[in-house]
């Protein structure tokens, strides 16, 4: 059920050190900005507990995601990231966050039809299987159409790292309390497509879809670079430099050769670390406002 690697090793130090870390700078935060909502208003009685509540269950759900090797333990815990990034933007309960968890949620789906298609098709198909590993190994290369499942969960993968075209939730996701934003854009949310890309790398290796991933994840790093230095709202310029950064990791695992796979496993150490200070940092500046 659980496959252990150095890969999920560095996913598990990310989500723990720099998810606690984002959690205990929330204690502050928050109090903050329940005691402004209060005074203008808006709120009657703290929300913090459920609010810590979700984001908890957030870092569990991620850290049962990255060591799955069954892919329907896998696909719970992928949908209980997406529930909890739902509950996490609508948090304030204002129109616009229900709004944006709404996109959040549907849009996060499209990819989770993916995953449930994929399942189908190694439980009932050639492969006759669910292991993660297996479905790697299974020969796409030499085999074709074994690389149908491996496709599928690459589309879950590019929705939950919010590539062009379903950039929208990302951007909907500003709204929410600055904790939120830096749990759902560094350590946690979108880290997870581009972890199972770089997981599932070796099973498209030497294929045609290799190539088409990679030149997806360059085309999306050029594209929302541009409009990162196109935006006047620091949050917007994050979340674009944010969905570029991915779209860079999702390009290395497309060009699958060792040194761009470690180098993929870099970036997404560098993208946690830095994106996470980058929003605690333009959290307090906004706060303090």
């Amino acid at each position: 059920v659980l496959y252990i690697d150095h890969l999920s090793m560095v996913m598990c130090l990310i989500i723990s050190i720099i998810g606690s870390l984002i959690c205990v700078y929330a204690i502050r935060y928050m109090k903050d900005h329940e005691e402004h909502r209060m005074h203008l208003g808006e709120l009657k009685a703290t929300n913090q507990p459920r609010f810590f509540f979700f984001m908890l269950i957030f870092l569990g759900a991620m850290n049962g995601l990255v060591f799955a090797n069954n892919l329907i333990w896998l696909a719970f815990f992928w949908e209980v990231t997406t529930l909890a990034c739902y509950a996490l933007i609508r948090h304030d309960e204002l129109p616009l966050h229900i709004d944006n968890a709404f996109r959040a949620l549907w849009m996060c789906l499209i990819g989770s039809v993916g995953f449930g298609l994929a399942i189908i098709f190694s439980w009932n198909g050639p492969l006759n299987t669910i292991s993660l590993a297996e479905i790697i190994s299974s020969g796409g290369l030499a085999y074709p159409v074994l690389l149908l499942p491996v496709a599928l969960l690459c589309l879950a993968g590019f929705t939950k790292a919010a590539q062009v075209p379903v950039q929208g939730w990302l951007l909907g996701a500003m709204v929410a309390p600055t904790p939120v934003s830096a749990l759902l854009h560094s350590s946690t949310m979108v880290n997870a497509g581009v972890y199972l890309m770089l997981r599932l790398a070796p099973g498209f290796q030497g294929t045609n879809l290799s190539t088409l991933i990679a030149i997806y994840g360059g085309t999306v790093f050029l594209v929302t670079a541009i409009l990162a230095i196109s935006q006047s709202e620091g949050k917007k310029v994050l979340a674009y430099s944010t969905i570029g950064n991915l779209g860079l990791i999702i390009m290395c695992a497309g060009i699958n050769t060792p040194l761009a796979i470690a180098c993929g496993i870099m970036l997404l150490i560098f993208h946690a670390i830095s994106k996470g200070l980058l929003f605690l940092c333009a959290g307090a500046i906004e706060h303090h406002i």
